[in-house]
Parts: structure tokens; C-alpha cells; sequence
């Protein structure tokens, strides 16, 4: 039988209407992982026994080159810097690198990042953090294309950061340890505005 257009829009109002239906009863299809420059970024993450949901990942550029892609996780989504520093619970930032960096080259960008960001008794209190960060990195001449850097709160452990998933420096005690890393994405100098855009959950950041 012949396909006339009534019929085929018959056909087409019928598929219109099932697939409102699956949305509205709960059936909608299984959100894909998302993949920036050939990096798989997870919906979720599992940190100190919680599951951590992506909140935003994007992508830092340094001129015209891709230097890594940031994703971050949370126990709950919030697109306001506030809210995410108040908020209780494990947190997780993962940075994939998306080319050679030196670890100087790296620690030094993050230092710069952390003065930009903090108040200046703010700064203050995170001098040991500072001096305990800048050894981290020293001890690594270089992170290489694919390996990650994850920043970590896991509440009463401290802060820690990850190097290809290994636990470099030790522990961070002071309690604003992650907070303060933080801004330097999030706050009111952030290292890329397009990138903090992405990583509250804006989806423009694209490429």
C-alpha cells in the first residue's frame, strides 16, 4: 500500500505523541557520557562512599591551544559559586591534560590563579597550603598529554590532589583547602570565563 501524505503524517503525529508519552512517564533515553576532545567525562563519580554528580566540564584554553578539560563533580548541581562552597560533602575536580605541561609550569599558573582569587586574609591562611602545593609540583618535571590532576574534599580526611590518580603531598588540613583551589575557576577572576560558564553548568563552552 502506497504511502499518501495524510497517512504518513498520521504516522508521524502518532510518533510525535509515544515519544511525549515515554518523556512524561519516565522512559526517556539513558543520557550519553559526555566527550570533550576525546576525553570521556562520567555523569558520575564515587568519592568517600558518595556518588558525585557532574555538575559542568569545559574546556581551558591558553591562546589558541587546548591545555586540559576540567570536570566538576558535586553531591548536588548548583550553577551559583556560593552555593558550591557552602555546600557539605565530598567534591571533585578532575582536570585532563590535554597536552605536555611541566609541573612547574602548572604549579606556577595555579599559584597565579589562587592570588587572583583570594581576599587578602584569605591568602594568608592559605600560605602553608601554598608552600605545600608548590612542592607537590616541583617533585613533577612533567604531566603529559592524558594523564589528570584531581582535586579532592573528603570531609574530616582533608584535602588531597591526585596525579594520574596517586595521592601526591599529603594532606591539606586547612578545612578551605578545596574552596580555595576552587576559585580559581570560580571565582571573580577566573582563569577562563567561558570556562567557569561550563563547569556551573552552562553547555556552551561545546568545543
Amino acid at each position: 500500500m502506497r504511502n499518501t501524505p495524510f497517512r504518513l503524517s498520521r504516522r508521524l503525529g502518532r510518533g510525535v505523541v509515544l515519544a511525549a508519552a515515554c518523556l512524561a512517564g519516565g522512559f526517556a533515553p539513558a543520557a550519553q557520557a559526555l566527550t570533550l576532545h576525546g576525553v570521556d567525562v562520567p555523569e558520575q563519580v564515587d568519592l568517600s562512599g558518595k556518588t558525585l554528580t557532574l555538575n559542568g566540564a569545559g574546556t581551558r584554553y591558553f591562546l589558541f591551544f587546548k591545555v586540559y578539560v576540567a570536570a566538576l563533580y558535586l553531591p548536588q548541581k548548583s550553577g551559583k559559586p556560593q552555593t558550591i562552597y557552602a555546600m557539605d560533602g565530598p567534591k571533585e575536580l578532575k582536570l585532563t591534560l590535554l597536552r605536555d605541561v611541566s609541573g612547574k609550569e602548572l604549579g606556577d599558573k595555579l599559584n597565579e590563579g589562587i592570588k587572583n582569587n583570594l581576599s587578602p586574609q584569605e591568602f594568608s591562611n592559605f600560605i602553608p597550603s601554598l608552600a605545600q602545593l608548590g612542592g607537590l609540583f616541583a617533585q613533577k618535571s612533567k604531566i603529559k598529554t592524558g594523564e589528570t590532576v584531581t582535586i579532592l574534599e573528603n570531609p574530616g580526611k582533608g584535602g588531597t590532589i591526585e596525579i594520574d590518580g596517586v595521592t601526591k603531598g599529603g594532606t591539606f588540613d586547612d578545612p578551605q583547602f578545596f574552596n580555595s583551589m576552587l576559585k580559581i575557576w570560580l571565582g571573580k577572576n577566573p582563569a577562563e570565563e567561558r570556562l567557569k560558564k561550563a563547569l556551573l553548568g552552562d553547555s556552551g563552552d561545546g568545543n
